[in-house]
């Protein structure tokens, strides 16, 4: 399990854009919205991709100015194959 919070400054006049794209995302969720521009999100690893590539996606969206990571938490999966 990989699970990253995520603050994020759109630019207002693109808000309804980003959110839109960032739903589109797998394993993004929007838990909170602040004047502004703000959101605050979660991200997770995904089937199709990990919290990593997600996070450079979110980047690269038109109307981002900045994501940043702000909470990171790990678990390994009990059926992996990493040595304890």
């Amino acid at each position: 399990m990989n699970i990253c919070g995520v603050l994020v400054h759109a630019n207002p006049s693109k808000l309804a854009a980003v959110r839109a794209a960032l739903i589109g995302l797998s394993g993004v969720e929007i838990h909170e919205s602040a004047p502004g521009g703000r959101l605050v999100l979660t991200v997770e690893d995904t089937a199709t991709s990990t919290a990593f590539d997600t996070m450079t996606a979110i980047h690269r969206l038109d109307g981002i100015v900045a994501a940043s990571l702000v909470y990171h938490h790990f678990d390994a999966d009990e059926s992996s194959t990493l040595p304890a």
